[in-house]
């Protein structure tokens, strides 16, 4: 007998479960959300001022001309993120909706001030996804940044996201930095948080729609430097000639250009960095720390301004060392500038944590100082492998 309404119960309580639960019962409906694509922060009168970029469907449709602005800032300011996020329902009649979110936007106050507390929301709204990006606006707020109408996208904020991505692998003074990253950073021992700047040109007259009915643009933005902290406090900048020593000792190149003079005429060559891997390799001498980067580096040559054969084996040689000697210039100058600064963005005290986790224990209360005075040796192996489908410069064939 209990056999039996065993048998009957447990199909009818499938059915029930099925009728309960059928359907999502957190769905957001798109008519009742304001999808959020970025978020800028900025410190005005000791309170939190929030911007958030958001998307006005009703320009969104490709058939439809542009009439206005495809985007919709709101701002409001409290003491806390959350609250401001919250006292914008007085002006909105939907919902913000911030599992879309692309980039973060700190004004300069706020990134020196500390970005652990603003962050904290953040990290803790289930919301949120853990994949956008962040930067500081230098010499603008935050709000300027997340408010113009930009040139190539239609929303300003994939623009930005997708330009940064692009920038570091093809341009290695810019770091496009993630929440992830930067939250590894930020809880690690013997490593320093960077984020990459932003500067906005002409500002006054790019804040409509007409910034982009014509060409050039009034407005327009640019990836420049990178910002460098202590723990969650921006204390200073690294700039564009000096801060592709960051993205190279971190392995974050894919591709980079530089030029250097040719060796022996006048002009300058240009030379495309194809390969790069950069190895830390920490020891220790006379109970001090020592660091020794092992880099290997491949380029091509990609122009030539001078008459130089380079079909002549010397010749190329000595361009390859005048290649090498740049890399090494530009490594050295970067790590001199952040050890000047006294901010470990490389991770050198990381390293010695992993392989001397003793020794670390007694230095990482001083690591600042011993930071600022270590000694950094730079093995390189540089490689120039290609000159393109010509050899010589233009000018050295016509002179023949």
């Amino acid at each position: 007998m209990i056999l039996y309404r065993s048998r009957i119960l447990k199909p009818l309580i499938y059915i029930l479960l099925m009728v309960v639960v059928t359907g999502c019962w957190n769905s957001k409906e798109l008519n009742e959300i304001s999808v959020v694509i970025a978020l800028g922060i900025d410190t005005v009168d000791d309170q939190y001022e929030i911007s958030l970029q958001v998307v006005d469907p009703s320009q969104m449709s490709r058939n439809r001309a542009m009439e206005r602005s495809p985007t919709i800032v709101f701002s409001s300011r409290a003491d806390t993120l959350f609250e401001a996020l919250r006292k914008l329902t007085t002006e909105s009649s939907r919902k913000m909706y911030m599992s879309h979110l692309k980039f973060v936007i700190f004004d300069e106050n706020t990134a020196r001030k500390g970005i652990k507390k603003p962050l904290d929301f953040l990290f803790r709204d289930h919301e949120v996804r853990p994949d956008f990006h962040l930067a500081i606006v230098r010499g603008s707020s935050a709000k300027d940044a997340v408010s113009f109408v930009a040139p190539t996208e239609v929303l300003p904020a994939m623009d930005m996201y997708k330009a940064l991505k692009v920038s570091e692998k093809t341009w290695a003074p810019t770091s496009a930095v993630d929440v992830k990253d930067l939250l590894q950073r930020l809880t690690k021992e013997g490593i320093e948080p960077v984020l990459t700047g932003i500067r906005l040109n002409n500002l006054n007259k790019g804040l409509t729609i007409d910034n982009v009915k014509k060409s050039p643009q009034h407005v327009n933005y640019l990836f420049t430097g990178i910002g460098v902290f202590q723990g969650d406090r921006l204390t200073g900048w690294i700039e564009e000639s000096k801060s592709k020593a960051f993205t190279y000792i971190s392995n974050r190149v894919s591709s980079t250009v530089a030029s250097v003079g040719c060796p022996n005429s006048k002009g300058k060559f240009a030379f495309e960095v194809i390969h790069n891997n950069v190895k830390i390799i920490p020891k220790i001498k006379n109970n001090e720390p020592h660091i020794t980067l092992v880099v290997d580096t491949e380029a091509n040559i990609g122009e030539v301004t001078c008459n130089a054969d380079l079909k002549d084996e010397k010749t190329f040689n000595e361009f390859q060392v005048a290649g090498r000697e740049e890399q090494e210039k530009i490594l050295k100058e970067g790590i001199q500038n952040a050890q000047h600064i006294g901010s470990d963005i490389f991770g050198f005290g990381e390293a010695f944590h992993r392989k001397y986790p003793s020794e670390w224990h007694k230095w990482k209360e001083d690591w600042t100082r011993k930071f600022q005075h270590l000694q950094v040796d730079v093995n390189l192996r540089y490689r120039l492998n290609r000159v393109g489908k010509i050899t010589n410069s233009v000018d050295s064939y016509q002179n023949n």
